[in-house]
């Protein structure tokens, strides 16, 4: 059987962070089309259960960062986009991920950025809803959670996407600078909203740092 996250050495993990052709509950799934523009995010942000407490009865105060991703180590294979995760020690719940690990027990979300985030809906790009079905064709890979499964937390159907608000807060929150978005058009140029698209990633930190809150 194959797992999403792999315990590959000490305290370092291998995460299949968006995997191809996998439909979640929402009959959403990613695919080798997907942009997820690794240019900017090469090492994405790596969260406890998208800053929601263990057991999923509260929000973090602050979210949690498990650890960081392994320069360069972001890699497109045949089953999806991989990265390496080195979780630090002194971080609370890491030694529960490796213990979790290493039985095939952790769980995976991949989080973007909700206004420049698309769905694929029959050959048109539209902005990204989280229960509409369909490709998902945008996704800025800013965010990665990990968690162990069980005490009580949320438990995904095969891999859920979310898209959360105001990415570059929590970015701001774990004390981690937010990546330079591209200015080039990295988005398909054929449909009208993804013209669009690349005029949203400009304005993206002005809308972004007008607001606080990111749930």
């Amino acid at each position: 059987m194959e797992y999403a996250v792999k315990a590959v050495g000490d305290w370092e993990l291998d995460i299949n962070a968006v995997p191809f052709n996998s439909e979640d509950s929402d009959k959403q799934y990613f695919d080798e089309n997907t942009e997820i523009m690794p240019d900017a995010f090469q090492t994405p942000l790596i969260a406890y259960q998208h800053g929601i407490e263990q057991g999923a009865k509260a929000y973090q105060g602050k979210p949690v960062v498990l650890g960081s991703v392994v320069q360069g180590s972001l890699t497109k294979q045949a089953d999806g986009w991989h990265i390496r995760v080195v979780l630090n020690k002194a971080v609370k719940y890491a030694k529960t991920i490796m213990e979790a690990a290493k039985k095939g027990l952790v769980a995976v979300s991949s989080g973007s950025i909700s206004h420049l985030a698309r769905l694929d809906i029959g050959g048109k790009l539209i902005q990204y809803e989280k229960n509409r079905p369909g490709r998902i064709a945008v996704w800025p890979l800013a965010e990665v959670s990990i968690w162990e499964r069980g005490n009580g937390n949320v438990q995904p159907a095969n891999r859920f996407a979310y898209a959360l608000p105001a990415m570059k807060a929590i970015y701001r929150d774990a004390g981690i600078r937010f990546p330079e978005l591209p200015t080039s058009d990295v988005l398909p140029k054929a449909d009208e909203a993804a013209k669009r698209a690349r005029r949203e990633i400009e304005k993206a930190n002005n809308i972004l740092s007008k607001t606080s809150k990111w749930f």
